[in-house]
């Protein structure tokens, strides 16, 4: 049976008129095309359509532009170069996924948490012994989330509700561990599994807020036949998988309302309730945040285990971090 063709190179300038039915566009500014090759070779489980291009890296921000415009999701693949946060136009809410705070050539971290626009970030995966104490003070001090490789590996499911509401996605390959990734700068013996970068990729895919994916800290030049290749390609298409299936879901619509169940939970006689809501379909959830001066609610994405945190007694941090957040004087 002849493979039908899901991806689909065109030129950068042609996204605004050639693009209507696809689903997100993969911007390589790498130089090196052996990746395109690689995905071929991959089968879609469903029918979507992906498009390639191949910008110079002075081109990305209007590439960027163009994708934003026609609602399509981007990719960008950066290879060994860092992402420029400063040239980027980043909204609100970000995630990085890396194994910690890098070095002097290395400095996206502080770029984040120097970036006055971001107003959420949840740093991924990180590992404790490479993370510059004073970076981590720093993030703890904004109120920023962040979840360790060992929170990560007792169990991925924590890891997507910061995903589902980020806009922006940062992924250092060299957070996955060297023998799955064998091109790794780091070659730490510790990091993600790469079936854990898959399953963080379809979190990606799945997000509801979701613009751009930025993957960088990967040799440029790495061949079609590399681990490095393969890798890159089966994130993509875990990534893709997640965005194909994905369902869009607000339980702030009052006209979905018998698509969740409201779960309450008491506090206690001095406490306050809390509201939580998961869906019949997907079995996501998201926990009501009271905003008194709107004297409204907002729903933030959350876990099962901050459900079970509420049942066993205690206030999940995510409700105190973003009830503090919205209701700030």
């Amino acid at each position: 049976m002849e493979k039908k063709g899901f991806l689909e190179q065109i030129p950068a300038a042609a996204i605004s008129g050639a693009c209507h039915d696809g689903i997100a566009v993969i911007i390589n500014v790498t130089g090196n095309n052996t990746l395109f090759h690689t995905l071929e070779e991959l089968h879609p489980q469903s029918k979507y359509k992906i498009y390639y291009v191949e910008p110079g890296i002075d081109q990305l921000c209007d590439t960027l532009c163009l994708c934003h415009e026609m609602n399509l999701k981007s990719i960008v693949l950066h290879g060994n170069k860092i992402p420029d946060i400063k040239n980027l136009d980043l909204r609100d809410s970000a995630v990085l996924i890396s194994a910690g705070s890098g070095n002097a050539q290395d400095n996206i971290l502080t770029s984040l948490l120097d970036y006055d626009r971001l107003s959420d970030f949840s740093h991924i995966a990180y590992q404790t012994y490479r993370y510059d104490p004073e970076l981590l003070k720093r993030s703890r001090e904004r109120s920023f989330d962040d979840l360790r490789l060992g929170l990560v590996r007792e169990d991925i499911t924590l890891a997507e509700p910061p995903i589902r509401n980020a806009e922006s996605v940062f992924i250092d390959l060299n957070s996955v561990r060297y023998s799955d990734f064998p091109d790794s700068i780091l070659k730490s013996p510790n990091g993600l599994y790469a079936e854990e970068l898959c399953q963080l990729s379809r979190y990606i895919g799945m997000s509801l807020n979701l613009k751009n994916v930025f993957i960088y800290g990967y040799p440029s030049d790495s061949q079609s036949n590399s681990v490095t290749n393969q890798l890159l390609s089966e994130s993509i298409w875990h990534f893709a998988d997640g965005l194909s299936s994905n369902v869009s879901e607000d339980p702030a619509n009052s006209g979905t309302e018998d698509s969740f169940l409201r779960k309450i939970v008491s506090m206690g006689r001095e406490g306050q309730d809390l509201v939580f809501v998961t869906s019949r379909s997907s079995g996501r959830w998201w926990i009501e945040i009271p905003r008194i001066k709107n004297n409204d609610n907002l729903y933030v994405a959350c876990s099962y285990s901050d459900y079970a945190t509420a049942c066993s007694g205690d206030i999940p941090l995510r409700w105190l971090y973003f009830y503090q957040k919205v209701n700030h004087n």
